[in-house]
C-alpha cells in the first residue's frame, strides 16, 4: 500500500534533519510558527502539527509564551549486558518480590518505573482536561455507567476507521476495547493457551505478564533480550522435553 507523506510530516522531517545536523543546537529557540508558515508557504496549522510531531519524538520542547526549543541532549547511559536465562521451561515464582514492589508505591523515596503515567504539567493535556470538564458540567451520566462488554461502540468505530490507513478492512464488531493492558493480555492468553502450556517470553520482561501466566498455570522459557537489537532468537536454542511450546 502506497503511503503519501503529508505536508506537516515533510516539514517535521526537514526540521528533524536540521536538528540532527546541528543547524539548530541544543536549547536553541526554533523559528516561530508564523515565520515557518511564511518561509515554507504552508498554513499555520501545518506548522503546529509538525511541531507537535517533533514534540512527540522528544526532539523539541514547548515553553509557554516563548515558543519551541530544541530539547537538551542528555548523556546516553551504558548499554545493559545481554541476559542469560536458563535454557529450560521454569515455573514462575518470586510473587513475594512483586508484592513488595507494588506495596512500595506509597513510598515517597521510591521512583516507580513499572507504570506509565502522563506528565500533568505538559500543555498537551489541556484539551483532555477541557473535555472532562465539559462532560462534568453537563452531568453526562455515561461517565458513571457501564457500556458494552466489547467497549464503547463509538470508540470501536473510530478505531476501525483508523485501521484503514494500515490496509485493514475492519468493522467495530472486529475490535474489543479492554480496560487496560492486563485485561488485554489475559484475554489473549486465554484465547490461545491452556494450563500446562509453555510460552516463550523475553527476559527481562514485565512482572505483570509473568504473574498473569502464573495465574493460568503456564510455564515459561525465557529468551535473552538485547537492549539494541531486541529479543534474540538466533543466539539461543532450547529443547522442550514435555508439553507444548507457544511463541
Amino acid at each position: 500500500m502506497r503511503h503519501t507523506i503529508t505536508r506537516y510530516q515533510h516539514l517535521a522531517c526537514l526540521l528533524s534533519d536540521r536538528i540532527e545536523q546541528g543547524l539548530y543546537r541544543s536549547g536553541e529557540r526554533l523559528p516561530s510558527v508564523r515565520t515557518l508558515s511564511l518561509e515554507h508557504g504552508v498554513s499555520i496549522s501545518t506548522v503546529q502539527q509538525a511541531y507537535h510531531l517533533l514534540e512527540e519524538k522528544q526532539l523539541i520542547v514547548p515553553q509557554p509564551r516563548s515558543g519551541y526549543f530544541v530539547a537538551t541532549r542528555k548523556a546516553t547511559p551504558p548499554v545493559p549486558a545481554l541476559t542469560r536465562p536458563v535454557q529450560r521451561p521454569v515455573e514462575i515464582t518470586q510473587w513475594e518480590s512483586v508484592l513488595e514492589l507494588l506495596s512500595s508505591r506509597g513510598c515517597g523515596d521510591v521512583l516507580q518505573l513499572g507504570s506509565g503515567m502522563p506528565d500533568v504539567t505538559q500543555p498537551t493535556l489541556k484539551p483532555l482536561w477541557k473535555i472532562l470538564g465539559r462532560m462534568a458540567q453537563k452531568q453526562d451520566v455515561s461517565m458513571l455507567n457501564y457500556d458494552s462488554l466489547l467497549g464503547v461502540t463509538a470508540l470501536r468505530e473510530q478505531v476501525a476507521r483508523l485501521t484503514i490507513d494500515s490496509g485493514c478492512q475492519l468493522t467495530a464488531e472486529d475490535i474489543v476495547i479492554t480496560t487496560g493492558c492486563h485485561e488485554a493480555l489475559s484475554v489473549s492468553i486465554r484465547a490461545v493457551c491452556e494450563p500446562g502450556d509453555i510460552i516463550a517470553v523475553e527476559s527481562p520482561t514485565f512482572h505483570g505478564t509473568m504473574q498473569t501466566l502464573r495465574g493460568f498455570g503456564i510455564r515459561v522459557i525465557e529468551i535473552p533480550t538485547d537492549s539494541v537489537t531486541g529479543i534474540s532468537l538466533k543466539r539461543w536454542s532450547w529443547r522442550l522435553n514435555s508439553g507444548r511450546s507457544k511463541r
